[in-house]
């Protein structure tokens, strides 16, 4: 639940919540009586009500069900036009996903419900339209057969290589700034962990957390990561085939999003980037997945596959209740994984795994 209450004003632009859920990928709309367009499931929040707290209320009086406690995910803020309003009126659509303790129903000021996909797009107001566009963008809302598919990737020696030249980066600010010389047994026990718990160890402690980042930081540039050939063709097949993309890591989530952005990763189309800094919970503890579980349920995804290169990947996805596939460009060979994992050599193959 979000306790804190608002501190935008209410009326200028209008504040609505509005609730996101899809089913076989499609969105669930409703038109109120004596309304032209659909809109999105929700309605204004009212003075000292938190934008959760008033989609909970829409909910029950709109679709005479209830959100499951706690399944809501904040999506964002989605600006349009206000529908039935003089030209220029602005509305705030902040939008969750959530899922349903039932099968939502008609309420009494509700004359019908209905999904709909990116093509019927026409029938929603203007502000639900933006919400249906990313969602489409995303391969949330998709006509494709995978339309309940996602698939999670790893960052590190997944998409990136990165061992090699971090290891000589992670030598190189622990004996120009502390004096250490790390060792590859040193390396390989603390490889993987959360980026700001591996370097204190690496780095033997030395320093703050912040002088510690700052060393790593400064000489960043000169080690760079290198794409994996096929990694980026590969997400665009898949967001392509209708199906979902995001990116859980141990690497901080600013470094992961300056990566992806500068390899050019389709950034407006991936569902989710997080990094060790956005949870709680790490790798091999299957908790690592709590946001991105809940959010790809309200959005119907509910064959997951989760990508990556180690061992400890590989367990908190199965833990999970994910499917996972390895990719041996770590420091795991195939057999090191188990007989429920599947094992690619080479990322080009893995649309193929969903054909």
């Amino acid at each position: 639940m979000l306790n804190d209450r608002p501190t935008y004003d209410l009326h200028d632009p209008i504040q609505k919540s509005a609730l996101v859920t899809v089913r076989d990928g499609k969105l669930l709309v409703a038109r109120s009586y004596g309304k032209d367009a659909f809109y999105v499931p929700g309605g204004k929040i009212e003075t000292d009500e938190t934008a959760e707290q008033a989609l909970e209320r829409e909910v029950q009086e709109e679709l005479a069900t209830k959100l499951v406690e706690e399944s809501a995910v904040e999506l964002g803020v989605f600006t349009g036009q206000a529908h039935g309003k003089r030209e220029g009126k602005q509305v705030n659509l902040h939008a969750f996903a959530a899922v349903l303790e039932g099968s939502p129903q008609a309420s009494e000021e509700i004359e019908e419900l209905r999904w709909v996909g990116a093509a019927e797009a026409e029938q929603v107001s203007s502000a639900g339209q933006l919400i249906l566009a990313d969602l489409a963008k995303k391969s949330v809302v998709t006509g494709a057969a995978n339309s309940r598919r996602a698939v999670l990737f790893d960052l590190d020696d997944t998409l990136f290589l990165t061992r090699e030249v971090k290891w000589e980066h992670h030598r190189f600010v622990a004996k120009d700034s502390f004096g250490i010389d790390l060792t590859d047994e040193e390396l390989t026990e603390h490889w993987g962990k959360p980026f700001e718990e591996m370097i204190a160890l690496l780095y033997g402690g030395l320093g703050t957390p912040e002088e510690r980042l700052e060393a790593n930081k400064a000489s960043n540039e000169r080690f760079p990561k290198k794409p994996i050939d096929g990694a980026l063709d590969a997400v665009n097949e898949l967001l392509d085939r209708g199906i979902a993309v995001g990116i859980i890591t141990s690497t901080v989530t600013e470094r992961a999003v300056a990566e992806l952005t500068r390899h050019g990763y389709p950034m407006d189309r991936l569902l989710l980037v997080q990094g060790a800094d956005l949870t709680d919970f790490h790798k091999p503890d299957s908790r690592v997945f709590g946001r991105a579980s809940k959010l790809l349920k309200a959005l119907g995804k509910t064959e997951v596959t989760y990508v990556g290169d180690a061992l400890t990947d590989e367990q908190a996805a199965l833990d999970a209740g994910f499917n996972f596939v390895a990719v041996t460009t770590g420091l795991f060979e195939a057999d090191d994984f188990s007989s429920r994992s599947t094992v690619l050599s080479d990322l080009k193959n893995l649309p193929e795994l969903f054909a």
